[in-house]
């Protein structure tokens, strides 16, 4: 697998004009959540989010982040052994205008 920068040039390339976020996926809700304090501690956007059907077929959660911002959430990670199964660039996933009736 190539390199996570590399991911998201590629999901950019493929998706023009659209906004790429990041989704960091976990086994764990606590991992998720340790790594959620620790991004915003360090400054780094980040949301909690359900796990897109696009990253994975089972539910679960995940951590939404800039793509601009993802590479330092995996570093980290990685630097204080947050666990975490992938990082996967998507196009924007949140509708707007979703169950808007008027």
């Amino acid at each position: 697998m190539s390199n996570l920068a590399d991911r998201i040039e590629d999901a950019k390339l493929d998706n023009p004009g659209t906004q790429i976020d990041c989704y960091v996926l976990f086994s764990s809700h606590t991992d998720a959540m340790q790594l959620f304090e620790l991004a915003r501690k360090s400054g780094l956007g980040a949301r909690i989010s359900t796990t897109p059907r696009q990253a994975r077929s089972c539910c679960g959660v995940a951590l939404l982040v800039n793509c601009d911002d993802a590479v330092a959430v995996e570093d980290a990670a990685r630097e204080n052994g947050i666990p975490f199964e992938d990082i996967v660039p998507l196009p924007k996933q949140i509708d707007p205008k979703r169950d808007v009736y008027c």
